[in-house]
């Protein structure tokens, strides 16, 4: 009987060597990252773990992402925000060259004087009624009403003032016909910070009230506030639990009571926009 004559081999490695590779590579990367995990400090994988609570972002779609000596990297697109505003909310600050960590925010903060803490609040106020100011101002020139009121701002809120003989009579609180039209631009700009708390403060000079209908000039200068905020809440749509009234009549005046020109500053209606930081005290 003939031999059958043998196959000559197949070229290259045999098919299931390629299977085994992988499942080796696949348990090199498993050990290492076992190893790298195990180098960290528990808290701080803890910490950076919870910040990411309300983050979400795709490991397959949009790219991997891993930390190496306290900072993060990102491959590809990543929906993941700024590593350094990440591990800041964490409680951690890296440095941005060396990638060391070198402070605890949260630490520093519970540090911090009550004195040091109220400074920092009243720094973030002033930049939040800084940036509201400019915008007041804004809008105060396009609707053409800058120089009939006097714009100003402090860490808490934005202060308008509106002067009393533009909107009432001598011894009145009822609003002029013809600055209604004014006052109908003060509501569209007031409309935009509806959520912020709005107070509405009337005031008079020292000049005393003599009237059958007011008593004296708080009254007088309370039903002015009165009337203005009622004007206002019918042009435009405000939360009525954010909005207050309040009459001081002579006690707040912003110059002397010697003179005309002062009295007539004095004469006036302030709203103040209170920033959102100012908002829920």
């Amino acid at each position: 009987m003939a031999k059958r004559k043998e196959q000559p081999p197949e070229e290259g490695s045999p098919a299931w060597m390629a299977t085994f590779s992988d499942l080796m590579n696949l348990l090199l990367c498993f050990f290492v990252l076992l190893f790298a995990s195990s180098t960290m400090d528990e808290g701080k994988i803890q910490k950076i773990a919870a910040s990411f609570d309300n983050v979400t972002f795709s490991v397959i779609d949009k790219g991997s992402i891993s930390l190496v000596e306290g900072g993060m990297l990102s491959g590809g697109v990543s929906q993941v925000p700024d590593a350094q505003a990440v591990l800041t909310e964490s409680g951690h600050n890296i440095e941005p060259d060396s990638g060391k960590e070198v402070t605890a925010t949260k630490n520093d903060a519970e540090k911090l004087s009550d004195e040091e803490l109220m400074v920092e609040l009243n720094k973030r106020g002033e930049e939040q009624s800084e940036e509201m100011y400019d915008e007041v101002m804004q809008m105060a020139e396009s609707y053409s009403i800058d120089d009939l009121i006097s714009i100003d701002y402090n860490e808490q809120y934005v202060e308008l003032d509106l002067n009393g003989s533009i909107l009432f009579e001598s011894g009145s609180a009822q609003i002029k016909n013809d600055s209604k039209i004014f006052l109908q631009k003060i509501a569209q700009i007031l409309t935009k910070y509806k959520y912020c708390i709005i107070e509405i403060e009337g005031h008079t000079d020292n000049v005393p009230m003599y009237s059958a209908r007011y008593e004296n000039n708080r009254e007088l200068s309370s039903e002015r506030a009165r009337s203005v905020y009622e004007f206002i809440v019918e042009q435009e749509d405000f939360i009525d639990s954010n909005m207050k009234i309040a009459g001081y009549g002579e006690s707040r005046p912003v110059a002397s009571n010697s003179t005309e020109e002062g009295r007539a500053k004095n004469r006036r209606v302030t709203i103040k926009i209170y920033n959102k930081q100012n908002t829920n005290y």
